[in-house]
C-alpha cells in the first residue's frame, strides 16, 4: 500500500472518530433549558389621586393663614404655589417659593431644609404641603403611611472647596449688601455670603432710613434747602449720649449719611418718600426719616405701611443685580463660623459651610467685612454682653425681624482681640406683647374689624379674644412690674418705647375683680401704641365689647405656661419668681394711688388708675420685642475693626448693627430720630465699600 493511500485511510478514520465523538456528546449533554420570559415590569401602584389640593397653615401672620395649592400626579408632586391671599410677609413668601419649593420638587420630599430667615413661613408651607399630599393619598384609597414616600431626607453631598477673592462680606442684610455693591463699584473683586435664604435681612422688614440733608435729594425735592437743622440735631445727639458717642464717628455719620442716601435712591433706584418725617417723640422734630415707598396706608393716616415688603425686597433684587453686573458674587444659605488669620494676626479669610449641601468652604481674602446684624439671636451673648449696670438687660429677648443674628462672627472677632464699644446698651425695642400667643388650635373665634384693613398685612383687620393676654399687658389701666416686682414706667407707654426699661420680660398683674369686669363689659380704653398692629391678630379688641371667653383664654395661657394664677399676691410672686414682699408692696402702693386719684411715682393719668381688687390673681408674662442689638465692635472712620489697644486689625472691617455702638451710649437706648440704625447700616456700608476697596488695592 503506497504512502498516499495510507494517509487517506488515516484521515478517514480520524473524521469518523470525530463524528462519533460529537454524536456521543450530543447524546450526553442535554439541550439548554428554555429561558423564562422576563416578567413585565409592574406599573407602580398609584400613591395619590391626580389633581390640585389646597391646605392652609399659620405662618408669620396670626390673622391670615398661608394657603398652599399643590398639584400631584399618581406618584409625584408636580407643582406648588402660594395663594395670593396668604398671610405671611410677601418677601418671606417669595423666598420660600423661590428656594424651598424647587428643592421639594427635585427631591420629591417635604423633608428639606427650611429657609433660614423665613423660618415660620417655611414651616407653615411644609405643613400645608404635607396636608395636601395626605389628602391626595386618602383620595387614592391608600393608607396614611404612604406619606413616608415623600418624607425621605435628601442626601447632602458635602465635600470641601477653596475659594479666593479680594473682599469677603459676611452677611447680606442692608449693610452687607451696600458694602458689597459699593466695593464692587470701586473695582474690588467681592464675594458676599449669607446664612439665610434671602438677602435684605431685617432692613427689608423695616420702614425708613435716616439721612441728614442728602445734597442731591434736597436739590431735586426741596429747592436746595436743608430738610432739618443738622447742627442742632448733632448737639442734641451728643447731649443725649452724654458725650459717649465717638465724636469722629458721629461726624462721619452726619457728613456721609446724605451722599450715601443719594447713592441708594438716585443711583440705584430704591424708592422713598422724599418728604422726610421726624422721629417718634416730641423732642425728635428733626426731619431725617425717609420712608420706603409706598409708605403710608390711606386707611391708617400717619401709620407706616408695612405690607410693602415685596416692593422693598424688589429694591434689594435690583441692588443685587447691579452688584452681579459688576462681577460681584454671592452665596446664600452659607454660614461663616471662623476667621482665618496669618502669622502676623491679619485676617485673611474665613471658613464657612453651606447649610443645604454640607459643603465646607475655605475662603481666602485680602479683607473680611462683618455685617451680621448684631447678636440678639444668641441668649448666651445677650446674657454675657448686655449690661445690667443701668437697666436689667441680661436675658433672652424676643425678636421682631430677622432671626439670623446670632453674633457668632462678632464673638470670633472678640476672641482674636477686637475691642467693643457700647456693647452693653439696650437693644432696639419698639413694642411689647405677650411672651406667647394662643394658637388657632384652641378654637377661639376670629372677628372682622369692619371697614378697616391691617397696615401690616394689607388685608382685612381682624381681632380675637385669644389676644386678651397681650391686651391685658398693653392697656393703659394695667399694672406692669419688672422682674424685681416693682413698677418701671407709667403703663400708658409700655406698648411702645418703654418696656425695655424692665429688660426682656415684665408682668402684667390683674385681679379676678378686674377680669370679671372685662368679661362682662370689655376693655374701657382704646390702646396706645402699635403692638396690636404688629403682633397677634393685627386688630384692636373693640372697647366696651364683652368677652365671655375671657377665663377660657386665661386658662389656655396657663396651660401654655405664660400666664400664672394664685390665690394671694405673695403666692403669685412665688409663681413668677419675684420677691413676694416687693410685689405685695407694689400692689399696695399702686392701690393707694388709685384711691387718691394720683400716681405719685410715674404721674399716670388718673383716669387709668384702676385698683387691683380681690383674687384669685393673674400675672401675664410680657416681652419686649426687638429688631436687634445696637452695638458690637469698635471701629474707626474707615470702618476698620480696632483691637483693645485702639489699633486697626489688619484685614478686618465691620458695618451696620455690628458696629453701631460707636454712635450711642450704654446709659441710654439708641436715639429715636427715626431710622437711625438703618441710616448707619447704609452709611457705614457705603463708606466701608470705598475703604475696603482701597485697602485691597494697596495690598
Amino acid at each position: 500500500m503506497n504512502k498516499r493511500l495510507i494517509s487517506l485511510l488515516l484521515c478517514l478514520i480520524m473524521i469518523l472518530m470525530a463524528a462519533a465523538g460529537c454524536a456521543q456528546e450530543s447524546q450526553t449533554v442535554p439541550p439548554p433549558a428554555e429561558q423564562p420570559e422576563e416578567p413585565a415590569e409592574e406599573t407602580p401602584k398609584a400613591l395619590m389621586k391626580p389633581g390640585t389640593y389646597t391646605a392652609e397653615a399659620y405662618g408669620f401672620s396670626m390673622s391670615w393663614p398661608d394657603i398652599l395649592h399643590v398639584t400631584v400626579s399618581e406618584n409625584s408632586i408636580e407643582s406648588i404655589a402660594f395663594d395670593e391671599e396668604s398671610g405671611s410677609t410677601s418677601s418671606m413668601i417669595d423666598a420660600v417659593a423661590a428656594v424651598m419649593f424647587p428643592r421639594i420638587l427635585e427631591s420629591q420630599s417635604v423633608n428639606v431644609d427650611i429657609i433660614c430667615g423665613a423660618t415660620v413661613t417655611s414651616s407653615a408651607a411644609k405643613k400645608a404641603i404635607e396636608d395636601c399630599i395626605r389628602q391626595a393619598i386618602a383620595a387614592a384609597g391608600n393608607e396614611e403611611s404612604a406619606i413616608d414616600t415623600f418624607k425621605k431626607a435628601p442626601e447632602k453631598p458635602g465635600g470641601s472647596e477653596v475659594l479666593e477673592t479680594e473682599v469677603l462680606v459676611i452677611g447680606m442684610g442692608g449693610s452687607g449688601t451696600y458694602t458689597a455693591l459699593r466695593a464692587a463699584e470701586m473695582g474690588a473683586q467681592v464675594l458676599a455670603i449669607e446664612k439665610q435664604g434671602r438677602y435684605g435681612g431685617t432692613t427689608a422688614l423695616t420702614s425708613e432710613i435716616e439721612s441728614i440733608n442728602p445734597p442731591r435729594v434736597k436739590e431735586l425735592y426741596n429747592n436746595g434747602e436743608d430738610f432739618t437743622d443738622a447742627e442742632a440735631m448733632y448737639n442734641a445727639w451728643m447731649e443725649y449720649t452724654e458725650g459717649d458717642a465717638k465724636k469722629e464717628m458721629l461726624d462721619l455719620f452726619f457728613e456721609m449719611s446724605g451722599p450715601a442716601f443719594d447713592w441708594l435712591a438716585l443711583d440705584h433706584g430704591a424708592k422713598f418718600d422724599f418728604d422726610p418725617k421726624p422721629g417718634f417723640t416730641p423732642a425728635d422734630w428733626y426731619k431725617v426719616k425717609f420712608q420706603w415707598y409706598p409708605n403710608t396706608d390711606p386707611n391708617h393716616p400717619g401709620m407706616p405701611l408695612l405690607y410693602n415688603k415685596r416692593e422693598i425686597a424688589s429694591y434689594f433684587d435690583n441692588l443685587i443685580k447691579d452688584y452681579t453686573d459688576l462681577g460681584g458674587k454671592y452665596m446664600l444659605e452659607t454660614e461663616a463660623y471662623e476667621l482665618i488669620t496669618d502669622e502676623s494676626g491679619a485676617v485673611v479669610g474665613a471658613k464657612a459651610k453651606n447649610k443645604v449641601t454640607g459643603t465646607e468652604y475655605t475662603i481666602k481674602a485680602k479683607a473680611v467685612v462683618l455685617a451680621t446684624g448684631g447678636f440678639l439671636g444668641s441668649s448666651e451673648m445677650t446674657n454675657k454682653y448686655l449690661s445690667d449696670e443701668y437697666f436689667p438687660l441680661k436675658g433672652t429677648w424676643k425678636i421682631y425681624g430677622s432671626y439670623g443674628n446670632d453674633g457668632k462672627m462678632l464673638q470670633a472677632a472678640i476672641d482674636m482681640g477686637a475691642a467693643t464699644y457700647s456693647i452693653g446698651m439696650p437693644p432696639e425695642v419698639h413694642m411689647s406683647g405677650s411672651a406667647m400667643f394662643i394658637p388657632h388650635s384652641y378654637g377661639f373665634p376670629i372677628n372682622k374689624v369692619e371697614g378697616q384693613t391691617s397696615f401690616v398685612t394689607g388685608k382685612q383687620s381682624v381681632w380675637s379674644v385669644a389676644d386678651l393676654p397681650m391686651f391685658l399687658g398693653i392697656t393703659p389701666d394695667s399694672l406692669a412690674v419688672g422682674m424685681d416686682g416693682k413698677r418701671f414706667a407709667s403703663e400708658t407707654g409700655v406698648a411702645m418705647l418703654d418696656p425695655w426699661i424692665a429688660g426682656p420680660n415684665f408682668y402684667s398683674i390683674w385681679s379676678s375683680d378686674q377680669i370679671n369686669n372685662i368679661r362682662d363689659n370689655g376693655f374701657k380704653y382704646p390702646l396706645a401704641g402699635v403692638s396690636a398692629g404688629f403682633l397677634g391678630y393685627t386688630g384692636d379688641i373693640p372697647v366696651n365689647t364683652p368677652l365671655p371667653e375671657a377665663y377660657d383664654v386665661l386658662n389656655a395661657g396657663i396651660e401654655m405656661g405664660f400666664i400664672f394664677k394664685a390665690d394671694t399676691i405673695e403666692d403669685l410672686a412665688k409663681a413668677i419668681n419675684v420677691d413676694p414682699s416687693a410685689l405685695k408692696n407694689t400692689v399696695e402702693t399702686y392701690n393707694s394711688y388709685c384711691a387718691k386719684g394720683k400716681d405719685e411715682e410715674f404721674s399716670k393719668d388718673p383716669q387709668f388708675l384702676t385698683a387691683i381688687g380681690q383674687g384669685p390673681y393673674y400675672a401675664v408674662k410680657m416681652a419686649s420685642y426687638s429688631y436687634n442689638t445696637c452695638a458690637g465692635l469698635d471701629v474707626n472712620t474707615k470702618l476698620q475693626v480696632l483691637d483693645t489697644s485702639g489699633q486697626p486689625i489688619e484685614g478686618l472691617f465691620c458695618v451696620g448693627s455690628d458696629s453701631a455702638g460707636v454712635l450711642f451710649s450704654e446709659k441710654k437706648p439708641y436715639v429715636t430720630y427715626g431710622g437711625a440704625n438703618n441710616g448707619w447700616a447704609l452709611t457705614s456700608g457705603y463708606v466701608c465699600g470705598e475703604s475696603v476697596a482701597e485697602y485691597v488695592k494697596n495690598k
